[in-house]
């Protein structure tokens, strides 16, 4: 999965059309989730359910935000946004645990995130994005510091104020007990459920 250029792209194509503000490291972030799963979030389950709480108390609710989007090809792992999360009236304690259970499992190896990324990178270096066209110097220096985790751009944040924690989808029908609410994911799964 990590060299299959077509559903990677299918991927960050649909990110991009979502957030057309996305800058390259927003795309690795896209990579990185996707890959590694959110266990570097989750290192400490105490502080994380802490700073779940604050955030969730803090975001207004909007209902007309997508609920799940996608972060791998694969559609095995979802970010839950938590506007609409909290419009729907979600069980945070719930969400906690998913998350929680999310860390736990196996998702991608370092050596896969470098697959990832180079797959990406090659078609950056055809022209496929202009405006993304810096990616040979942040190539670069994702190999100096080892592909890090990264926050996400200054201006994605200022434009979409990102809010959401990753799931495994499989757990997501725990959520609220309806997995059609899954057909809300931004891109095509490979089951075909979901909105392209």
């Amino acid at each position: 999965m990590w060299h299959a250029v077509d559903t990677w792209l299918q991927l960050v194509d649909a990110h991009l059309t979502r957030y057309p503000l996305m800058e390259l490291r927003d795309v690795y972030k896209l990579l990185y989730q996707g890959v590694l799963g959110p266990e570097h979030l989750i290192a400490a389950p105490g502080v994380f359910a802490a700073r779940l709480w604050l955030e969730y108390e803090s975001v207004r609710a909007a209902a007309a935000e997508p609920l799940y989007e996608s972060v791998r090809p694969d559609g095995r792992l979802l970010r839950v946004n938590l506007r609409p999360f909290k419009a729907r009236g979600g069980d945070l304690d719930r969400l906690i645990s998913i998350c929680q259970e999310a860390a736990t499992e196996h998702w991608g190896t370092s050596d896969d995130l470098r697959a990832a990324w180079a797959t990406i990178a090659d078609v950056y270096r055809t022209g496929w994005q202009p405006r993304l066209a810096a990616e040979v110097a942040f190539s670069a220096w994702l190999d100096v510091h080892s592909y890090p985790a990264v926050h996400h751009s200054a201006q994605y944040r200022e434009a979409y104020r990102p809010a959401y924690r990753l799931v495994n989808r499989a757990a997501c029908n725990v959520l609220f007990g309806d997995p059609s609410r899954l057909a809300q994911a931004i891109v095509t799964m490979p089951d075909n459920e979901g909105t392209p």
